[in-house]
């Protein structure tokens, strides 16, 4: 028995452990291995309905994968869900470093509720050679319970490719390719797949911190679609800010493109018609990546020690809620001293608080700010802004600054929840804001003319009545 086949053995018996699975099908190779082996299993043994597949769509998502794996699931009879997860673009819009963190988890969650509710386990394509590279994504896995029976049964990315390629061979002497009771067209598609460039989704084209929008999405995917209608094999079309705005446009940006190293001499040559085609798109400039392709590419600015996390220090009983004198530990004290030294050398953006928000509303946050809701908080929304008016009345302006940022939390942490939600983000709230602020003050932003605060007063009214008309 070959090493491939003593792993295969190995997949098949926890394949028998689950009794019923559904596979998170994104239709890329790993989970196309993972459900045709699993059918293939289950329908051998007079049990088909025993397997089924979701897949998440969104802009995220490439559709010529998510329509890839709806026809495979078509063709093999497998039960099929579709899950719109297009809200948690809005979620992580601001691209932290563990951005796959967040988005598996939401994902995920909503996948496993889904399989607990049907009484299967719930089955990734997560397989040993992506454990190579920087995976936060694997962590909401791990929390969730979700199972990964490639990486468990040891296969690696050749061998599911070497796998797929068993589904193609008329031999039957190998046990794991059978006869199923499908199209015979079924098993050569699964085949291809073997030689089928790898992917990934979308987000990974944009770099952390910059902004994540449906815009870029549609833009990088449509432009490696041109590149790939001209033959090109692994392609990825990065997107890149460029800093300074010019009038009318939102966002500059820069198209970094990577070809395998020896596909890059006809990139070269192909240039002038490719720039064309991607100015259409919006790209600014075009860039060929001297290095070609690279998998993982985007990770390379992370440094391996920002991935560690420090051991953490438990408090114990010592640590009394709203006393501080019982806390009797020194190293205690000392984290703390550490701390609050480092927050005040630290200088801090209104993105990096947004950023901060984010994280105390992650499940491995804050336990107050994950449980609190729009109704919850509307009595703080109350205290706060009567501070601030203390403060005020007191011409207290240092503790004016410290309320305004309490008020300031209020709304971003609104914000948060209701992106949660997929209603809206901190960044729709500041741009209604300001799309009403420019709208009333045409005095200032537009042609019009006033003489006096009376004026600009019944301008305002007068706008706001328009503003209901037309509403």
């Amino acid at each position: 028995m070959s090493t491939l086949e003593r792993k295969l053995e190995k997949l098949n018996k926890i394949l028998d452990g689950y009794g019923k699975v559904i596979v998170a099908l994104s239709g890329g190779t790993d989970s196309v291995f993972l459900l045709t082996f699993a059918y293939q299993k289950f329908a051998g043994e007079g049990r088909a309905d025993s397997v089924a597949a979701m897949t998440a769509t969104g802009p995220q998502f490439a559709a010529d994968e998510t329509g890839f794996a709806q026809r495979l699931c078509e063709d093999l009879g497998v039960a099929h869900k579709e899950m719109d997860v297009s809200h948690v673009i809005n979620m992580i819009k601001r691209n932290p470093i563990d951005r796959c963190y967040h988005c598996k988890r939401e994902i995920f969650g909503k996948m496993k509720e889904q399989a607990d509710m049907e009484g299967r386990v719930l089955a990734d394509g997560t397989n040993l050679t992506d454990m190579e590279d920087y995976r936060p994504g694997f962590k909401a896995i791990r929390e969730l319970g979700v199972a990964s029976p490639l990486m468990e049964a040891g296969l690696t990315k050749d061998d599911i490719r070497e796998g797929l390629r068993l589904f193609g061979t008329d031999s039957e002497t190998h046990r794991f390719r059978k006869k199923l009771p499908v199209g015979g067209g079924v098993l050569p598609m699964v085949a291809e797949m073997a030689d089928r460039p790898a992917f990934a989704c979308l987000m990974s084209r944009i770099p952390y911190r910059e902004t994540i929008t449906e815009s870029k999405l549609e833009a990088i995917y449509r432009g490696e679609q041109i590149l790939k209608d001209r033959g090109f094999t692994q392609v990825r079309v990065r997107c890149h800010e460029i800093a300074g705005k010019v009038s009318g446009s939102e966002g500059r940006f820069l198209a970094r493109i990577e070809v395998l190293p020896d596909e890059l001499q006809k990139l070269l040559k192909e240039a002038p018609e490719n720039m064309k085609e991607f100015h259409k798109l919006g790209f600014e400039y075009v860039t060929m990546d001297l290095g070609g392709y690279e998998k993982g590419k985007m990770n390379g600015i992370i440094k391996s020690a920002a991935l560690k996390e420090p051991d953490r220090i438990k408090v114990t009983e010592t640590l009394v809620r709203g006393d501080a004198r019982r806390v009797d530990s020194a190293e205690i004290m000392a984290e703390i001293d550490r701390f609050l030294k480092e927050t005040h050398m630290k200088k801090y953006s209104f993105s990096d608080f947004v950023d901060i928000i984010d994280r105390l509303r992650q499940p491995e946050g804050c336990p107050w700010d994950r449980e609190q809701t729009h109704e919850s908080l509307k009595k703080h929304m109350v205290e706060e802004a009567n501070e601030a008016l203390e403060a005020i009345d007191e011409k207290d302006w240092q503790n004016l600054c410290e309320e305004l940022g309490d008020v300031l939390l209020q709304i971003v942490l609104h914000s948060r929840i209701a992106a949660e939600s997929g209603e809206f983000t901190i960044d729709d709230v500041i741009q209604k804001v300001s799309e009403k602020m420019i709208r009333r003050h045409p005095h200032v932003f537009g042609n019009i003319d006033v003489r006096d605060v009376n004026e600009g007063l019944d301008l305002w009214e007068e706008i706001k009545k328009r503003e209901k008309m037309m509403s």
